[in-house]
């Protein structure tokens, strides 16, 4: 397995299609030691709230 990066710095898109093609964000704890979400990165994260991810029925 090769060695984990130092860190990653993201915006809001990685974070939202990870957590909506695994249903998790845990995979970045073992790819970085070290991850950043900038203050409004997160926001806009939260804004989508819980749900966000469900596709339209």
């Amino acid at each position: 397995m090769p060695e984990r990066s130092q860190v990653l710095v993201t915006n809001t898109t990685p974070l939202i299609s990870l957590a909506a093609a695994t249903g998790s964000l845990e995979v970045l704890r073992f790819l970085y030691r070290r991850v950043v979400v900038p203050l409004e990165v997160a926001e806009e994260v939260r804004a989508g709230g819980r749900y966000a991810f469900q596709g339209a029925d």
